[in-house]
């Protein structure tokens, strides 16, 4: 029995979307990533565990830091981000003692007053400098600031004077760029290497939203992580990005690919970061672990949700939790680890069942009262502190050697304050999975992805009206507004002044420049598809696709449906007035408010000159205007034709 059309393009449909997931699946296994450097991961983690002996309750062979990310300081909006970033540093921080902070970008918020203006703001870095000064927080610990996107809005090169990162930050005169700090404590050697992938020079917003890093960075970067290699035992990597939204330039040599070099560090463990904010707490705890089998973890932002972290590595196990601020006791079980996020390879898990005890950290604003352990919320065990904040109980971890385990940790403070912890742990390998959205957004390609979201937008908004014009009748199906639909833009496609027009601006977007105008104070940049060009250099910010993608999205896709509804009430409807009239073109009225709207932002974001010379926002209102007025002036003739066209094509 021959098969019909439908189901050969079912059947194709089906194909390239198993195919799609298949590959989507591959790119986000976060389950085989051991075994790509099994024998040296085996020889380094034998090191450690030679090194740092057996796990007890004494606190050496102990360190731990904190983070806190896109703090976003503002003089327009939320002064609350400023009075408890300065609790933070006069009080957080002090309770905690961290050797190191790291403070991975956006330390300003760089945005106009309208919102969507930006550029540098000396007053939030006023801001931002005195509460550090002033707390003494640099007295008690060593502050690693990096800069963010939002540091770098507006910012023609490294050296200009808007650049308020150099003289108004910790590192900033010192490190403008990236650079590495190490740290000894307490027996444990760890390199922190933060990574700069700023580009310059530094658009304003919204494109600047991925990093990039130059010929210059990568030859640093790579300078940084043999040194470190050579140094420490373990390397912390920070900075503002994730990977995902890291591009490397073509140098023409060989091309840095960051996730591979973290990887190749052989005392790798971690790279913490920020930007993405947990896509507005869509995504809270967004960490994953990569093919090379290093975590990277995003930590949530201070600006709306008043996050931060506190890291440890002990005896060279790597753990960490996310805190909300003013939330206290804190608590971090450093042994066992955590089951979700080992580090086979990369961190001395054999140590774990030969252990003697039980090792939690816990922090409060007041005296810590009680710290007590249970395996099934029944019988507790009273931990006794060790020195500090290191509390610690004896256990038998050969009763917990198969399948995941947990253990409960309650912490309760002076003040009656308690904190309760359910901490699965497990000593066979068994693990817990990732979070698939987080996979998702942490090991993609943030450009590939951008790419992939604006072609299928753009063969969406042409490809139907193609297929449609070639047909001789429109395609038939059962339910009638699918049917109305169909016809709608199949008659739409046999008008050649609508549908030259639609096809004709489809090829342009992808090719043609999209705005002319002053994308930093004093210089001209020209705004294409794949790229901007601006002072003599071409940035491939990838945002752009995402940035065309609204559009087509919002407004080319939907105007088509609304032309084709529009030339049916031409064709079939009488001539209304009025309040009717009104009615019937409502939709369209709709959709051109939504094209001004965003028109009128993209003048407020960059000024007149790319308002007036912009096809992507501005010019499409013309041709909006023009198709629809096209449409309602149609020749009595015309539509006869139409008309008759349509009637004489089967129900």
């Amino acid at each position: 029995m021959p098969f019909s059309k439908t189901a050969i393009y079912l059947l194709c449909v089906l194909l390239l979307l198993s195919i799609f997931v298949t590959n989507l699946l591959n790119s986000i296994a976060t389950d085989h990533s051991y075994s790509e450097n099994q024998r040296e991961g085996e020889n380094f983690t034998k090191y450690l565990a030679d090194k740092y002996g057996r796990i007890t309750d004494a606190k050496e062979n102990l360190i731990w830091f904190m983070q806190i990310s896109d703090i976003h300081l503002s003089i327009f909006r939320d002064p609350g981000r400023i009075s408890q970033f300065q609790q933070f540093c006069d009080n957080t921080v002090k309770k905690i003692k961290p050797a190191i902070v790291l403070a991975t970008g956006d330390l300003t918020d760089a945005k106009a007053k309208d919102n969507l203006g930006s550029s540098q703001v000396k007053t939030e870095w006023i801001y931002y400098h005195n509460i550090i000064k002033e707390s003494r927080v640099t007295e008690e610990t060593v502050w690693l600031d990096i800069r963010g996107n939002h540091d770098n809005f507006n910012i023609r090169t490294l050296n200009s004077q808007e650049n308020f990162f150099r003289n108004f930050s910790v590192q900033g005169k010192t490190y403008p760029k990236s650079y590495v700090h190490y740290e000894e404590k307490n027996g444990v050697r760890v390199a922190f290497i933060g990574i700069d992938a700023c580009p310059e020079p530094g658009l304003r917003r919204p494109f600047n939203f991925v990093g990039i890093l130059d010929s210059q960075e990568q030859q640093q970067i790579r300078t940084l992580q043999a040194e470190a290699n050579a140094k420490a035992d373990h390397i912390v990597w920070f900075g503002h990005y994730p990977t995902s939204c890291i591009l490397s330039l073509d140098t023409g040599t060989e091309k840095l690919d960051l996730r591979t070099l973290i990887g190749d560090s052989k005392g790798s463990q971690v790279y913490v970061c920020g930007h993405l904010h947990t896509m507005a707490g869509r995504v809270p705890k967004m960490y994953t672990r990569h093919r090379k089998g290093y975590m990277e973890i995003e930590l949530g932002d201070w600006k709306d949700n008043r996050m931060y972290r506190l890291a440890a590595i002990d005896h060279g196990i790597f753990s960490f939790v996310d805190q909300k601020h003013n939330t206290w006791p804190l608590v971090l079980v450093t042994n066992p680890k955590h089951a979700k996020y080992t580090l086979p390879g990369r961190e001395p898990l054999q140590l774990i069942p030969d252990s003697t005890h039980l090792r939690i950290l816990a922090f409060s604003d007041v005296n810590i009262d009680t710290v007590q352990i249970s395996f099934d919320k029944i019988s507790w065990m009273n931990c006794k502190q060790s020195e500090g904040p290191l509390y610690v109980c004896q256990w038998l971890p050969h009763l917990f050697l198969r399948d995941i385990n947990y253990l409960y940790v309650t912490v309760s403070d002076e003040l009656g304050k308690e904190a309760f912890v359910e901490h699965p742990f497990s000593m066979d390998g068994s693990t817990l999975n990732f979070d698939i959205m987080a996979r998702i957004l942490l090991m993609l390609d943030a450009r590939v992805v951008f790419q992939a979201i604006f072609g299928s937008l753009l063969l969406m908004n042409v490809l139907p009206l193609v297929y449609l014009r070639w047909q001789r009748q429109p395609p038939t199906c059962r339910r009638r507004l699918t049917r109305y639909v169909l016809r709608s833009l199949w008659l739409l496609s046999k008008i050649d002044k609508i549908y030259y027009p639609i096809v004709l601006y489809a090829v342009y977007v992808p090719l043609g420049p999209w705005a002319v105008g002053e994308l930093i104070d004093g210089h001209v940049g020209v705004v294409f598809a794949w790229g901007i060009l601006i002072k003599g250099t071409f940035l491939p910010e990838p945002f752009t696709y995402m940035y065309g993608g609204v559009q087509l999205l919002f407004i080319q896709i939907p105007l088509i449906f609304v032309l084709s509804h529009t030339l049916q009430k031409r064709l079939y409807s009488s001539y209304s007035r009025g309040l009717k009239r009104l009615i019937e073109n409502l939709p369209f009225i709709m959709l051109l408010s939504v094209q001004l709207l965003l028109a009128y932002f993209f003048w407020l974001e960059y000024g007149s000159l790319a308002f007036i010379f912009g096809p992507l926002r501005t010019w499409s209102v013309l041709l909006s205007v023009a198709l629809w007025y096209k449409i309602l002036t149609l020749s009595p003739d015309y539509c006869r034709k139409l008309v008759h066209l349509n009637e004489h094509t089967p129900s």
